[in-house]
């Protein structure tokens, strides 16, 4: 059944057909750092979303990407051609606007410091015809870049050696007319891609939906009144991705997983990865959960299949454990079983899985056919499908398989598979890791009547229509109607003092007064702490009263934290808006009993911590100690 509404036209002709009333009016962007010619799993999506957009509520998106390697590719025609991508969704790059850009429209990018017009001296010796001159310092970090305009004439420096030169630190992006004088400058990339969003976006309502974690790490400070900042986490947030509260967080997400109440929204794939993120606290509210969507493939469930075909789509790489199946494949096949396996995909694992192979007499069993366009097709006529990693967003592949008719069995991961699969029903799940489970499951499979799998099959078409364009589409809207285009309130002067401060084996209980916030009211506040090194971070929510606000941290929350220092803050929630505040600290409102942790106050007069492993009984050591890191 088709997923578009019956009245929808299909001319793509935006300007001469009504929106259909699906999302919300406004224009609508996709930002993300680039789209390469091998773009995986989380660009798929993205382009997929922005395709539906387009086509079922007859939007035109735009999606930006802000790599200078996207400068010269014509993806978008590409994308086009391939039918990859919807005729009325255009790929917008950066550096292809810079350097196309007439003076008058450079004029618009807004600088955020004094232009200093002695940047031009900086300007490196052209060595060539190409766009960019690097400079880089001997063990090859990059220190300067020039970029040049089309027409052949600088366009921008950005100087990365600004504290001292020849040694990475301080940065200045300068921005230069044809006439080679300064347009602006910016202090950081950050403000830069700003500026440029700017210019992109205007003052119109409108949309912009974030699927890089890189750029998530930054883009959570653009906040405008007619901007709804929207971020998708695509995959697990945890670095060991075991779950514990206490555990560390991806380091590639980490910049915006600690600052979740800076966006408007943030979605999540599967209600198990929303409800973990806010069993962390570092939500107020924002957190929503919208599926990845997939095509319908027109499974059949009627259709003759061989039961022991077997097909998995994954990349041969450590995290999708590509092995494991191989390795149950190869129980199977000892044990009688007449099952074969089609990989499709291509990684860094292949000589290895080709070894496993060989080594399991498995060549007529097992074959490697490495990057396949449009390899989900293949679902249509395989029997199951596998699917053995460590951790998922969500697991497209599981979508995909169903919506083939292809029974999928599973690891039992974070995250996706068990939002998706009913076992027996529509699928199986399997005990993370457990490569005998997965054989007996295969050989399980094998063994059940006819009539018991058609009917899992027509299941599995059944459940995958609830992940198919339209429904998703509607989720959308309706999570996006959700927000508010309301003034975002800012309250930079807001200042955060601790009146008392007392560490005891159990817990870190906190009295902190707020102040200079204005008449802006936080909805909530939270107490935050972060690590100097790695990627701990938490928080708790606090209790107000008319002597202030009050934090207890269990000191539990601390365990994974083996040594080191770590940072507290107060988090100032509003209904659109966000401050982080550092909390200023007096020696002697710091009372530290016993236990491994001592709080202290820096040299800077701030409220921070001290972990130390080796010494449990840690009373008075923190007091008046003032860091040198």
């Amino acid at each position: 059944m088709s997923s578009i509404p019956e009245k929808f036209p299909t001319q793509s002709h935006p300007h001469r057909f009504p929106h259909c009333g699906l999302l919300p009016e406004g224009r609508y962007f996709t930002l993300t750092w680039t789209i390469g010619y091998d773009y995986g799993g989380m660009t798929t999506v993205a382009l997929e979303r922005s395709s539906v957009f387009a086509r079922l509520d007859n939007r035109r998106v735009e999606i930006l990407t802000l790599s200078p390697e996207m400068k010269s590719r014509d993806r978008e025609r590409e994308l086009h051609e391939a039918g990859t991508l919807d005729r009325k969704v255009k790929i917008r790059n950066l550096w292809q606007d810079l350097t196309t850009w007439s003076d008058r429209k450079l004029r618009r990018m807004i600088g955020t410091v004094d232009p200093d017009p002695s940047a031009v001296d900086d300007v490196l010796n052209r060595s060539g015809r190409d766009w960019t001159e690097l400079r880089e310092d001997s063990e090859g970090h990059l220190l300067q870049a020039d970029r040049y305009h089309d027409r052949g004439h600088l366009l921008v420096i950005d100087r990365q050696d600004m504290k001292k030169r020849g040694r990475r630190g301080g940065r200045r992006i300068t921005l230069f007319g044809r006439d080679q004088k300064v347009i602006a400058q910016w202090p950081t990339a950050r403000d830069f891609y700003h500026a440029w969003l700017d210019v992109v976006i205007g003052t119109k309502p409108s949309y912009l939906i974030c699927d890089s974690a890189f750029v998530g790490n930054f883009i959570h400070e653009y906040r405008r009144d007619n901007v709804i900042l929207s971020q998708v986490v695509h995959s697990h947030h945890l670095a060991g991705a075991n779950g514990a509260e206490s555990s560390e967080f991806a380091e590639g997400k980490f910049g915006f997983l600690t600052r979740i109440d800076g966006f408007d929204l943030v979605v999540t794939l599967t209600d198990r990865q929303r409800k973990d993120l806010e069993r962390l606290r570092l939500s107020a509210g924002k957190l929503r959960t919208v599926s990845n969507l997939t095509e319908d493939l027109n499974g059949d469930p009627d259709k003759p299949r061989v039961r022991g075909q077997g097909a998995m789509i994954a990349r041969l790489v450590p995290q999708k454990r590509v092995g494991d199946a191989i390795t149950a494949i190869a129980t199977a096949v000892g044990e009688g079983a007449e099952v074969t396996l089609d990989v499709y995909g291509e990684g860094e694992d292949r000589t290895e899985l080709a070894d496993l192979i060989d080594s399991n007499k498995l060549a007529n069993s097992v074959k490697l056919h490495g990057h396949t366009p449009s390899a989900k097709t293949n679902f249509r006529s395989h029997s199951f499908s596998l699917l053995t990693s460590q951790s998922e967003g969500q697991g497209l592949v599981v979508l995909e398989s169903l919506s083939a008719g292809c029974i999928p069995i599973c690891y039992d991961v974070d995250f996706g598979p068990a939002d998706i699969i009913e076992p027996g029903v529509n699928g199986y799940l399997v005990p993370k890791g457990d490569i005998d489970a997965l054989a007996n499951t295969i050989s399980e499979f094998m063994s059940l009547p006819e009539s018991t799998v058609a009917e899992m099959r027509g299941n599995a078409v059944a459940r995958a229509a609830d992940f198919f364009e339209l429904p998703i589409v509607r989720r959308w809207g309706e999570v996006l109607a959700e927000t508010s285009f309301a003034p975002i309130t800012r309250v930079e002067g807001a200042r955060a003092e601790a009146e008392a401060v007392d560490v005891d084996t159990e817990a870190v209980t906190v009295l902190v007064r707020v102040s200079d916030h204005g008449e802006a009211d936080p909805e909530q506040i939270f107490l935050s702490w972060k690590s100097r090194t790695g990627t701990y971070f938490g928080r708790v929510e606090t209790r107000r009263d008319e002597s202030g606000v009050t934090a207890v941290i269990p000191q539990t929350r601390f365990e994974a934290i083996t040594e080191g220092y770590v940072d507290f803050s107060l988090d100032l929630v509003f209904e659109r808006g966000f401050e982080r505040v550092r909390i200023a600290s007096r020696d002697d409102a710091i009372v530290n009993r016993q236990g491994r942790m001592s709080l202290y106050s820096t040299k800077y007069g701030n409220l921070s911590g001290r972990i130390d492993q080796c010494h449990e009984d840690a009373a008075g050591a923190g007091e008046g100690f003032t860091s040198t890191s």
